[in-house]
């Protein structure tokens, strides 16, 4: 494989793992700052498995720990399991612990069809736990605060009140081409 682009390689990963039923799942917590969940969902939509490219629809489906707080946003489909967790950084278990052990009991090592894309008998996609218009819009923000210095969190910083609202407002107004496979 050598000389072949990261997208093909992962491609041709996928497209093995599928033919051979092999599982994948990738996850993500949405106040990442080393390896952000934009990167990982863009990198899924552009990834062929099952025979299609990417998700056929938006990840939007809550899901709930056992203490059955929110948890984040779940989309399972041709083998394939997304998780966006709320609140959650870099180190999802160390940050979300309770999601985290709730999420790899559920949807790793057990079978909980949250998030699943199916279709009925009349061929209609189905999502089981249905899907929230709201988290469909790409609404799961994470935290302002940006934490900094070796090791934990020693210090934390906030942009200001005006340049986080002319972000907020940039971001509305600018959308991604989704896959021609995804629907809101």
């Amino acid at each position: 494989m050598e000389g072949t682009e990261p997208m093909n390689w992962f491609s041709e990963f996928a497209t093995n793992a599928s033919a051979r039923g092999v599982g994948v799942v990738l996850y993500s917590g949405n106040n990442d700052g080393l390896i952000a969940h934009r990167g990982t969902e863009i990198a899924i939509q552009n990834t062929t498995f099952g025979g299609i490219q990417g998700f056929t629809v938006k990840p939007s489906t809550p899901w709930y720990n056992d203490a059955r707080k929110f948890a984040g946003i779940i989309r399972q489909e041709r083998n394939w399991t997304y998780v966006l967790f709320d609140g959650a950084g870099h180190l999802v278990p160390g940050d979300r612990p309770e999601s985290a052990f709730t999420f790899l009991r559920e949807f790793v090592l057990g079978n909980n069809q949250t998030g699943l894309v199916t279709r009925d008998k009349k061929g209609k996609v189905v999502v089981i736990g249905g899907t929230n218009e709201t988290l469909a819009q790409d609404i799961l923000p994470g935290s302002d605060e940006i934490y900094y210095g070796p090791g934990a969190k020693i210090s934390t910083y906030v942009f200001p009140a005006a340049t986080r609202a002319a972000w907020k407002s940039f971001i509305r107004t600018e959308t991604a081409v989704p896959s021609p496979n995804v629907r809101p």
